[in-house]
């Protein structure tokens, strides 16, 4: 994504439900954190990890999650997610 094409962390929104390859898994982009971060959710894996309940007792498995910020330190967008093609879906879904 060119440096003089801003967009807000709202614009995120609309990249929900997409699905794109970060640390050569297939992903789908499940939630827009707060804090302007995303959260990929990890479709054909076999890693799972153990969701724990509100006691802190494990007991069942599911998918990797990895939450990824959208910018980083120096206000552009960060490179794990340029790498993950996010800057590709970005254009796609803010063209008017």
């Amino acid at each position: 994504m060119s440096a003089n094409k801003q967009f807000q962390c709202e614009d995120l929104l609309a990249l929900l439900g997409q699905q794109v390859v970060y640390q050569q898994q297939q992903c789908e982009i499940i939630e827009l954190l707060d804090g302007c971060e995303l959260v990929l959710q990890a479709l054909e894996s076999n890693d799972t990890s153990i969701q724990a309940t509100q006691y802190g007792e494990g007991h069942r498995d599911v998918p990797v999650t990895y939450i990824l910020s959208v910018f980083d330190g120096e206000g552009e967008l960060h490179t794990e997610l340029m790498a993950a093609g996010i800057d590709i879906l970005l254009e796609k879904n803010l063209q008017p």
